[in-house]
């Protein structure tokens, strides 16, 4: 047994194990940032009820797609699709094209709501007085960045 902990692979392994457990590490890390806004708790907290009533059917709860029409709004499809747009580009497109067969059907406030929530979930923090505006040219100023 001593061998094998010998073995510098699974010492890294075991400290990484060891400081995540210690940390208490979440499940997703604070990895992305918005430039010129920000979202809020409130907003982030009815963002996920919205979204678990009007985009988990397809999108997943866990923002990971259940249907191959779908994407996933996590990983690799976040950073690559979402990082370096705008708030409002993004906005554009959930707003005029989802529900799926049914754009623009939920209300404005929504859509904002929904689109935080997506960011909160991405690792964007949330603020307890930020809160993303129901203006579309206002979310054209505010850009999703990564570190």
């Amino acid at each position: 047994m001593q061998t094998l902990f010998r073995h510098p692979h699974i010492q890294v392994l075991g400290c990484a194990l060891a400081l995540a457990a210690f940390t208490g590490l979440p499940a997703i890390a604070q990895d992305h940032a918005l430039e010129g806004g920000s979202i809020g708790a409130e907003q982030v907290e009815r963002g996920q009820e919205e979204y678990m009533a009007n985009c988990s059917s397809c999108h997943g709860e866990d923002l990971h797609s259940v249907l191959s029409t779908a994407p996933d709004l996590t990983g690799s499809v976040f950073k690559y699709g979402w990082v370096g747009q705008t708030v409002g580009a993004k906005y554009n497109v959930i707003s005029t094209t989802m529900p799926a067969g049914m754009g623009g059907s939920l209300s404005d406030q929504t859509y904002v709501d929904i689109v935080a929530y997506i960011l909160s979930a991405n690792g964007v923090p949330a603020t307890q007085d930020g809160e993303l505006p129901v203006d579309p040219e206002a979310l054209q100023a505010i850009t999703i960045t990564a570190p």
